[in-house]
């Protein structure tokens, strides 16, 4: 075999492995961001409001349909949301009758309990007083 002929053998094995290399490293940063996009994605559909507890400057106030929709968002999470006191855990697979005492129409007020680390570990809303 000639010089010439060995050296392109070799200079078509290197392109082949780069190619092969560089569709695999595709193919994983595809994976990675989708992977990420899921999360993040999942994360924004879970947390709604929530994400911006930390930086709070004026209390907030949610009406009686957003706590229901915050119940039941939290609902199979590790956060646990209490109303007026009590816990509330409603998931629509096991009871679809299950129901929560709440004015739709009514104002309360959040507290965000976090432990050390900033994690959010329980959501309180207390129902605040009606003003005529």
């Amino acid at each position: 075999m000639s010089q010439n002929t060995q050296q392109l053998m070799l200079f078509c094995t290197a392109v082949v492995l780069f190619v092969t290399a560089c569709l695999y490293g595709q193919q994983n940063v595809r994976v990675l961001s989708d992977a990420l996009n899921h999360l993040l994605q999942t994360t924004t559909d879970m947390e709604g409001r929530l994400n911006t507890t930390l930086r709070i400057s004026e209390p907030i106030r949610y009406s009686g349909a957003e706590v229901l929709h915050t119940v039941r968002q939290m609902t199979g999470t590790a956060v646990s949301v209490e109303v007026d006191g009590s816990v509330y855990v409603i998931d629509p697979l096991v009871n679809r009758r299950g129901t929560i005492p709440v004015q739709l129409a009514a104002s309360y007020r959040p507290e965000f309990i976090r432990s050390e680390t900033g994690e959010l570990l329980k959501i309180a809303f207390w129902k605040e007083a009606s003003t005529p």
